[in-house]
């Protein structure tokens, strides 16, 4: 993925892994906050995100990973064992596809889909790694700015649906009152708007706070 592409831009193989996938499970609707799991009954599960947006936790801590807009596929990485046994929430209603990863493992070689597969885990790891991984020591500031300017970058019906406080505790864990903090103190110099704890402007963040 070149530095020039959007950051929040879906994987460009999860349209064509969810096309050969699609025929063998059943869309179904879910509602706004319904959670998945990657592993049901200790068998892995894959996800086909049709339409919609999900936000992805790590089950250890219950920290928000990442979003993600259809189209997108969760669960591939636990074809041969159980890797990861995080989960998702539904953020908007969405139209999701379910399927065994055992199932999905037998498609994938019965179609000879092992390039497509390798293409698509590369990607999402890729984009984990870089969402995910610390850079040096940042402070709370530089945790708050850099969420800030994700939350703006948001599909803007999930970005009206949550506190940017909220947002910004899910995904770094910080205070309760020292995120508030900064982020009135940043509202009442005028470098973002809030109404009603949601984010609805950014004007211009200080590097430094």
């Amino acid at each position: 993925m070149s530095s020039s592409e959007n950051p929040h831009r879906g994987s460009p193989y999860a349209q064509a892994l969810i096309n050969h996938l699609l025929p063998y499970c059943t869309p179904r609707k879910t509602a706004r906050g319904e959670q998945l799991d990657l592993q049901v009954n200790g068998q892995g599960m894959c996800y086909l995100l049709l339409e919609g947006t999900v936000a992805v936790y790590r089950r250890s801590d219950a920290m928000m990973l990442s979003t993600a807009r259809a189209p997108a596929v969760f669960g591939i990485a636990n074809l041969t064992d159980i890797y990861f046994d995080d989960y998702f929430k539904t953020v908007t209603p969405c139209t999701i596809g379910v399927i065994p990863a055992e199932r999905v493992h037998e498609i994938i070689n019965e179609k000879s889909l092992w390039g497509l597969f390798s293409k698509q885990l590369m990607f999402v790891y890729s984009r984990l790694y870089k969402n995910i991984m610390p850079q040096g020591a940042p402070t709370a500031y530089e945790m708050i700015r850099q969420q800030l300017l994700k939350l703006m970058d948001e599909d803007e019906h999930y970005r009206s649906s949550i506190t940017a406080e909220r947002y910004i505790r899910e995904k770094t864990q910080l205070s309760r009152s020292g995120v508030m903090r900064i982020l009135a103190d940043l509202r009442t110099g005028g470098f973002i708007d809030i109404e009603e704890g949601k984010l609805i402007r950014i004007n211009k963040l200080p590097a430094k706070y």
